[in-house]
C-alpha cells in the first residue's frame, strides 16, 4: 500500500513529502496546466521537491499509438523513477506494449472497468488507475470495479498494481485502500483532511492541561 500525491504544487508536494509517507507524485495534463510550467521544466521541480526518490508520474497527451511511444520516450528521459501514464484505449494498449519493450514503465490511467484494467496490465502496464469518483458519479460501484480490478490481476498479472484516482473524499480513499495491494493518489486537499481533525488536538490539549496542572508546566 502507498499513497501518492495527485498534484503539480511544489510547495505542498515539499511540506506534504516532508511530513506524511509520500510514495510519490502523479499528474495529467489538467494538473501541469495548473502550475503553468511545462513537462521539461516542472517534473525535476518535483523530484526536487520529493523528500525520497520516490515515483513521478506523467501523462503523455498524444492519442496514436506511434507518437504516444514517441512521447513517452522524451518523458521518460527527463527525470529518474518516472512511470508514463497512457489512457486506456485501443491506441494506448497498443502504445503500453511496445514501451514494455523497449523497458519503459507506464500506468494506464482513465480506467472505467475491469476489462480496461486487464488489457492493460495483460499489455505490460507496471499500474492501472482506476477513476473513483467517476466511476461512482456513473455506476456507483466504483469499489466493486476495483475489487474486481484486484482479483484479476491476483490470477492474471499480480506485477501489476492498482493506484485508485479521482477522489473527492476521504471515505472513497479509505474504502480503495481497504482493497488488497491497492494504492491511492490523492489532491492536497484530500491529504490535509485526512491528517487535520479538530479531535485530535482538543486531546493534545487536554493532555497538556492535565500535565500543567499537576507538574506545573510542559516539561520532565
Amino acid at each position: 500500500m502507498s499513497v501518492y500525491l495527485d498534484t503539480s504544487d511544489i510547495a505542498q508536494i515539499k511540506m506534504l513529502s516532508d511530513l506524511l509517507p509520500i510514495a510519490g507524485v502523479t499528474t495529467n495534463p489538467t494538473i501541469v496546466a495548473k502550475s503553468g510550467l511545462k513537462m521539461v521544466n516542472l517534473l525535476p521541480q518535483i523530484r526536487e521537491a520529493l523528500d525520497s526518490d520516490g515515483l513521478i508520474f506523467g501523462q503523455v497527451i498524444s492519442t496514436h499509438a506511434d507518437e504516444i511511444v514517441d512521447e513517452a520516450l522524451k518523458l521518460n528521459q527527463m527525470v529518474d523513477n518516472f512511470i508514463v501514464k497512457i489512457p486506456v484505449n485501443m491506441q494506448g494498449v497498443k502504445a503500453i506494449k511496445r514501451l514494455k519493450n523497449e523497458g519503459v514503465a507506464t500506468l494506464g490511467t482513465a480506467i472505467y472497468t475491469s476489462q480496461q484494467a486487464i488489457f492493460a496490465a495483460l499489455a505490460g502496464a507496471s499500474f492501472v488507475a482506476p477513476y473513483i469518483n467517476r466511476i461512482d458519479t456513473l455506476t456507483g460501484n466504483a469499489i466493486e470495479t476495483v475489487e474486481s480490478i484486484a482479483h484479476l490481476l491476483s490470477y492474471h498479472a499480480q506485477s501489476c498494481k492498482i493506484i485508485g484516482a479521482s477522489f473527492k473524499n476521504t471515505k472513497q480513499v479509505i474504502e480503495c485502500l481497504s482493497v488488497r495491494q491497492s494504492s491511492v493518489t490523492i489532491p492536497v486537499e484530500l491529504a490535509h483532511k485526512m491528517m487535520e481533525n479538530p479531535c485530535v488536538n482538543d486531546a493534545i490539549n487536554k493532555f497538556h492541561q492535565d500535565w500543567v496542572d499537576c507538574y506545573g508546566s510542559l516539561s520532565h
